[in-house]
């Protein structure tokens, strides 16, 4: 009579089942907001307030938000986590003058702005990239500003 030794077809079986299961579950996505080309938007103005409050979604680490006003409308831009802006040494200030790409939150009455490119003076600040994917992915956030993925 031949024996069955059940602890490597176990470990066999259990690995199996665990690569199925990974192939069946999703991947967590990017941290990417909607984005559309139609919505595309370029704005000049003037830094009337900066705020900071959460981003929303997975991303728990406060957001910096931009109140810009052009020709007598205001704008809040999203910027980005306070942390990614910190890293970068990037300040904004009331009365700056700022060059925004971007695109606008489709919401009703909104003027909400997710900003693609900063530009103020000779000096650039991107939070995303053209598709709208977030240019802080590559980097490590401190450990107490909150997860931001």
């Amino acid at each position: 009579m031949k024996r069955i030794c059940f602890f490597p077809a176990s470990v066999l079986c259990l690995f199996a089942l665990s690569v199925a299961f990974a192939q069946g579950a999703a991947a967590p996505a990017l941290a990417k907001v909607k984005y559309d080309e139609a919505s595309r938007i370029k704005l000049s103005g003037v830094v009337a307030d900066v705020q900071q409050h959460t981003l929303g979604g997975t991303c728990k680490a406060p957001g910096t938000f931009v109140i810009l006003t052009v020709n007598g409308q205001s704008f809040e831009l999203q910027i980005g986590p306070q942390w990614f802006i910190d890293e970068l040494r990037w300040t904004f200030t009331k009365g700056d003058k700022l060059d925004i790409t971007g695109w606008k939150v489709d919401k009703e009455g909104s003027n909400e702005v997710v900003v693609r490119k900063v530009t103020r003076g000779e000096w650039n600040l991107e939070p995303r990239d053209d598709s709208g994917a977030a240019n802080w992915l590559w980097m490590t956030a401190p450990k107490d500003s909150g997860k931001c993925t």
